[in-house]
């Protein structure tokens, strides 16, 4: 949850990324921080980003309003972000970095199909194989009807809240909930589920990144695991070489 992650959690880096991001820079790529975060963090952020060595960079947050978190689209913040820098450097090229764990995949692949000549590399981060796999475990781990047992509690937690004589459900309230629920991906909210497969949520997490990838060139959208297949990746490769050699 945004909250959770923002001021209860210590934020980690991506093992790597930061050397990854080093080498891109040193080499003139220019760093575009976007992040669903709201202004508010900006201080931590920008200790995090300087504590663990990441290249310096634009940062974009997102300006919090009652109104934007009730009847805010999902996404709305990164796709107009990343849409309106990418208009202001027309003759830019673009590597797009997100992960699996929120819409990231289906913002970048909007606009791919709106910019594609700008977008050299669509890289995501896959976050729900390492959750569904320990989530697996957690739930062999469990007795018998634990995991029944909690959503009974929750269903009975909810339906007695909600009863309550006297609730009103303000605009601070719905506000809040929305603050508290980050632009997940369905798929997300499935990995806790045990009667679900391990096999199962893999190969719903492979079609979804099959489904964003349709239509795409070949080779522009790619699923990593670990920060150093990044530096490995030709098609980035020879993007940056050919950058330098046409610069004066």
């Amino acid at each position: 949850m945004i909250l959770q992650n923002t001021f209860f959690r210590k934020a980690k880096q991506v093992s790597g990324m930061s050397k990854v991001y080093q080498s891109w820079y040193s080499e003139g790529v220019a760093i575009h921080y976007v992040s669903n975060s709201p202004w508010q963090v900006y201080p931590a952020l920008q200790e995090f980003l300087q504590d663990n060595q990441f290249p310096q960079g634009s940062i974009h947050l997102r300006l919090v309003s009652t109104q934007s978190l009730i009847l805010g689209k999902p996404g709305k913040h990164k796709l107009d972000t990343i849409t309106s820098i990418l208009e202001d450097f027309p003759q830019r090229k673009f590597i797009l970095i997100g992960d699996s764990g929120e819409i990231d995949p289906e913002i970048y692949a909007k606009i791919y199909h709106q910019y594609p000549d700008q977008i050299i590399k669509i890289l995501i981060h896959d976050v729900t194989s390492a959750r569904a796999i320990h989530a697996d475990r957690q739930a062999a781990s469990q007795p018998d009807g634990f995991y029944d047992s909690i959503k009974k509690f929750m269903a009975g937690e909810l339906a007695s809240t909600s009863s309550r004589p006297g609730r009103v459900n303000t605009s601070s309230e719905k506000a809040m909930d929305a603050m508290l629920n980050p632009e997940i991906h369905e798929d997300q909210q499935q990995i806790m589920d045990p009667n679900i497969p391990l096999k199962t949520k893999l190969e719903q997490f492979e079609q979804r990144m099959y489904t964003v990838s349709a239509g795409m060139r070949y080779g522009v959208f790619t699923v990593f695991s670990m920060a150093s297949q990044l530096l490995l990746d030709p098609q980035v490769a020879e993007e940056i070489y050919m950058s330098k050699k046409s610069s004066p």
